[in-house]
């Protein structure tokens, strides 16, 4: 049914420009939040599908986003899938994927999983701690919280949850004993014992048990992202070799087209999603195949345990120097770039200096001619640690080599100084005695979730000196955990043999050893916050 005159909520002017009536002025407040401003933010009212809809027209349309959304969106024919598919068809479905924001959420999946999940650099991710919770704590059923493939036959379904108990049971007994140690020999005196050293205790006993839980371990992941990196961890979830990761991504795929079904209608198609699906499986299996015959029968030194490796450096301070000033001043970079080589090292440090500022903490960053070097890094570190680096960063090429625990484990000062070393070691022998049955007996990639947290992997990836600044300076606080805080600094010193005065800027890397109850501090100025609102 047409609207009548007094309905109309856009009329046009003799120019053809849309313009709002007093009908859609009333109407469109409920969706932005000021009708007639230059800025505007969309409220929870507002129709997200048919926003990215208009925005989408927005690209070929002349008129204001508002007077688009009046026009063709706001009333329930305007929303129909009908004309949103054709919108999106128009005007591109990648694109527009773009414009539509996403919230998902995986409950108790498997930590490897997660590390899938979260493969995407452009989306927003955040996950159970395993630094700040226990993961001892048994369901309803009496299950400790692991994950177990579901294509295990009986016999090696058995067998599997027979050791993971016994490995969540030595788990639990070591995070109760090393809690009792911790509080025991602290040094707090006892009429500060308070809510806050009790939190910071249990942190530091995290800290020293959590190399023991298998890859295995359930959490929990929320994923923000555009309907776009939705679609691009649904496919990399649905062409990866484990199961699990096949079922989350149906599931996932399911689950954002009940949400957004017009943005989704083409990732299990042959010709558009599966296609891509399909052929990142087989340049996967392709390159696996053809990495064996070539690197098959050679023989490598033995590198076990921590290790950091600068592997490459393009680009020199010779160039950040000269991107500064050329960004500074209207000359051609190469003019520039001869004059650089002319000044001396106080005149270079002055550039840098200048660019760099004062910083008076960690967040207020040197700009984005810091983003030019790049550096290359191998790194060998224990699982644990590799979650929190791989994590939504920017950095480029980030891989890592299949689990197995060949390259020795971690373990914790405070376990020896607590006399549970013995312990903490049978678990390590649990899990290569899993992992060896599990691969005898067919399930060499499922074999992965036998791993602990404690055991040492191999990745590298390459990061610009602007993110590596952020990250180092944010993971080598004195809250971080000890394995991580080692990487980033090893990776901040071998930037320091380069590139000195790079790394000079990252002025908040923490060099120091960890220290005990190193969580105190923030707790208290968290509890103390809590008090105060």
């Amino acid at each position: 049914m047409s609207e009548s005159h007094h309905d109309k909520k856009t009329y046009k002017t003799p120019e053809g420009l849309l313009r709002l009536t007093e009908h859609g002025r009333d109407a469109l407040e409920s969706w932005v939040t000021d009708v007639d401003g230059a800025v505007y933010a969309m409220l929870p009212e507002a129709d997200t599908q048919a926003v990215a809809a208009a925005m989408a027209r927005l690209s070929r349309n002349a008129n204001d986003l508002r007077t688009i959304l009046a026009d063709e969106f706001l009333d329930e024919e305007g929303r129909e899938l009908a004309l949103l598919r054709r919108v999106v068809n128009q005007f591109g479905d990648d694109s527009v994927m773009q414009l539509y924001p996403m919230q998902l959420v995986f409950e108790g999946v498997s930590n490897l999983a997660t590390k899938e999940i979260e493969w995407g650099r452009l989306a927003s991710y955040l996950e159970q701690s395993t630094r700040y919770l226990r993961f001892d704590r048994k369901d309803e059923d009496e299950h400790y919280a692991y994950f177990t493939p579901e294509e295990f036959d009986a016999d090696t379904t058995e067998l599997y949850e027979k050791y993971m108990d016994d490995i969540f049971d030595t788990y639990s007994e070591l995070y109760q004993q090393l809690y009792d140690y911790i509080a025991e020999t602290s040094d707090v005196p006892e009429e500060e014992r308070d809510g806050a050293w009790r939190r910071a205790c249990h942190a530091q006993a995290c800290d020293g048990v959590r190399s023991l839980l298998p890859a295995a371990t359930k959490a929990t992941v929320g994923v923000v992202g555009s309907a776009q990196a939705m679609g691009n961890m649904i496919q990399h979830l649905r062409s990866h070799e484990l199961p699990e990761m096949h079922t989350l991504g149906r599931k996932a795929l399911e689950a954002v087209r009940m949400v957004a079904p017009v943005f989704f209608e083409r990732i299990d198609m042959p010709t558009r999603g599966e296609l891509i699906a399909g052929h990142r499986r087989n340049t996967r299996e392709d390159t696996a195949t053809v990495a064996n015959r070539l690197l098959g029968g050679v023989e490598t030194e033995a590198r076990e345990g921590h290790q950091v490796r600068l592997l490459a450096t393009d680009g020199t301070e010779e160039e950040v120097i000269a991107k500064v000033l050329t960004d500074a001043s209207n000359h051609p970079f190469d003019t520039v770039r001869e004059i650089v080589e002319g000044l001396s090292p106080e005149e270079k440090q002055e550039v840098l200096s200048a660019y760099v500022g004062d910083r008076y903490n960690r967040r207020a960053k040197p700009g984005r001619a810091f983003e030019l070097p790049h550096y290359l890094f191998e790194v060998q570190c224990d699982y644990g640690a590799f979650r929190d680096i791989q994590r939504h960063r920017m950095v480029d090429g980030l891989d890592w080599q299949t689990l197995d625990g060949k390259l020795g484990h971690i373990t914790p000062n405070v376990i020896h100084e607590a006399g549970l070393a013995e312990k903490y070691e049978r678990a390590f022998q649990l899990s290569s005695e899993l992992y060896e049955q599990l691969k005898e007996r067919g399930y060499a990639k499922q074999a992965q979730y036998a791993t602990l947290f404690g055991h040492i992997m191999r990745f590298n990836l390459k990061v610009n000196a602007r993110s590596l600044l952020h990250t180092a300076e944010l993971r080598t606080s004195s809250q971080g955990h000890p394995t991580y805080r080692k990487v980033y600094q090893d990776m901040h010193e071998a930037v320091a043999d380069v590139h000195p005065n790079i790394a000079a800027a990252m002025k908040f890397v923490s060099q120091d050893e960890d220290e005990a109850l190193a969580r105190l501090g923030a707790e208290r100025y968290h509890q103390q916050k809590f008090k105060e609102t």
